[in-house]
């Protein structure tokens, strides 16, 4: 379903012509096919992205549809599409980053990658959860589509990092050499 915004036509001589559709749905070549497609699909994705400028267009358009992909059962793909997805953080300005990105730029120490969902960008800056984290010099994403929410709920880690809404109770940061 996530991937609703491709067309094409797939040609395959294995699919068996006169069955209910019921049938179809639950043949196992037809599973096969689609596994080929999520794979291919993905290859293009990355394929894109390597070329930043074209790849903003892309996200801009068919980012609700990657992360709706993240529901997805198939975990490999999760992964592949955690890689693709982009966001605003507090240290990024106006320019959206990687969650590759935003690992490189983590402080030593620190175990999870800090999120906070919002109605707005606006909003989700001016939030006073953000305060003690800035305060630390500690990098938040800031997510601000309704999707982005239920998406890290799917997601829960990436690379060995665990994502922590910093509005949800109980966030305890790093602590540094300095404290």
């Amino acid at each position: 379903e996530w991937l609703g915004f491709i067309k094409g036509i797939v040609d395959s001589e294995d699919l068996p012509l006169n069955i209910s559709r019921e049938t179809l749905q639950q043949n196992k070549i037809l599973k096969v096919i689609r596994k080929h497609i999520v794979k291919k699909a993905l290859e293009l994705f990355a394929e894109i992205a390597e070329n930043k400028e074209d790849y903003d267009k892309f996200y801009e358009a068919f980012s609700k549809n990657l992360k709706y992909g993240i529901h997805d059962n198939d975990s490999q793909a999760k992964d592949k599409l955690a890689e693709l997805l982009r966001y605003h953080t507090t240290t990024s300005g106006s320019e959206m980053s990687s969650l590759k990105d935003y690992i490189t730029r983590m402080k030593e120490g620190q175990e999870e990658i800090y999120f906070i969902c919002g109605d707005s960008k606006k909003a989700v800056e001016s939030s006073p959860f953000l305060e003690a984290l800035k305060k630390k010099g500690l990098e938040v994403i800031l997510m601000s589509d309704p999707m982005d929410e239920y998406a890290m709920q799917q997601l829960k880690e990436f690379e060995g990092k665990k994502f922590r809404n910093i509005t949800k109770e109980g966030l305890e940061t790093a602590t540094t050499e300095e404290e």
